[in-house]
């Protein structure tokens, strides 16, 4: 039997909540999305300077002139280009982020006592065309994360009518049928119309939600979104790349516009420091072989000379 929702898109939702395992709920619409269980029909100043040296004090304003308007300028129109071009590169990888499921966490793969359970797949509804196909397809979820897989499509059951009361089963099952706390359990109960999609919900066991945390559910839930709907996939192809994926995608952490936007301040402030000591370095440079040329000019002139003018510079200062 196929199942439904391969060539039509709709509604996800999710609900519950249990003390000693994980789980929980989400409907369409909702602004945001608690980890839980999902069903659905997928679709896709100006500073003076003074001095008492006539030679020093009018050197300096000449050579000062000089240097801001053509060192500095250039320096300063580099600086600009390659921050312009970090820009550029950032709302790139910005506006690519929005078409990327991507993880922000970093996890550590669970060390699983528990080896990998070949008899992972209860199907009730004849939907998987080959479990076993399935069962190896999944361990390399286990091997990636070291949670086990669990996957039960359950048949149509009158006396689970709301979501509440499928979170509840489905807390229930993993305590009566599993004996271990690092499998990740995905309940499917079918929809008392076949071709309707039905209701999806996880438990998490209490060893798995290092891994299997709300990001990594959102993931889980994108993926199943993007796969399930496409009617050129089989059950076993779809199971499979939703967990491939998932794996994939949570246990490597993606470069994201955050990580970029910190790149770009560390390196503009890399920049402002370095310019900065640069600038000092060349003022300091530019002041001490002025002070040097002022010494060999006083040495040079007379000692009548340098009184007189020393005395009419003086002079200057008072009057200002």
């Amino acid at each position: 039997m196929p199942r439904p929702g391969t060539s039509s898109g709709g509604h996800r939702s999710s609900g519950g909540h249990s003390s000693s395992r994980v789980s929980g709920g989400h409907h369409v619409g909702q602004s945001s999305r608690p980890t839980g269980g999902s069903s659905f029909n997928r679709g896709p100043s100006i500073n003076h300077y003074h001095n008492t040296s006539p030679y020093r004090r009018g050197y300096y304003r000449n050579s000062r002139h000089g240097y801001t308007g053509s060192t500095s300028g250039l320096g300063t129109l580099i600086v600009c280009i390659i921050i312009f071009a970090i820009i550029v590169f950032s709302f790139f990888m910005i506006s690519n982020d929005h078409n990327k499921v991507v993880s922000t966490i970093n996890r550590e793969k669970i060390e699983n006592r528990v080896p990998y359970n070949n008899n992972c797949i209860k199907d009730e509804l004849g939907y998987i065309e080959n479990s076993s196909r399935l069962s190896k397809n999944l361990m390399n979820f286990y091997n990636k994360t070291g949670v086990q897989p669990y996957i039960y499509l359950k048949s149509y059951d009158s006396t689970l009518i709301s979501d509440d009361q499928k979170n509840s089963y489905a807390q229930t099952w993993y305590e009566e049928n599993i004996d271990n706390e690092g499998t990740f359990l995905l309940i499917y109960y079918a929809d008392s119309n076949p071709n309707e999609i039905g209701y999806m919900a996880y438990v998490n066991g209490k060893q798995v939600t290092s891994v299997m945390d709300s990001e990594a559910i959102d993931i889980f839930w994108n993926y199943i979104d993007r796969y399930w709907s496409d009617s050129s996939l089989s059950t076993v192809d779809v199971f499979t790349k939703v967990y491939d994926s998932t794996a994939k995608t949570i246990m490597t952490r993606t470069t994201t516009s955050k990580d970029i936007i910190k790149i770009i301040c560390i390196i503009v402030g890399i920049m402002i420091v370095l310019g900065g000591t640069i600038y000092i370095l060349r003022i300091k440079f530019k002041r001490d072989k002025e002070k040097a040329e002022e010494t060999i000019e006083i040495l040079k002139t007379p000692l009548d000379k340098t009184d007189e003018l020393r005395e009419k510079y003086l002079n200057e200062e008072r009057k200002e």
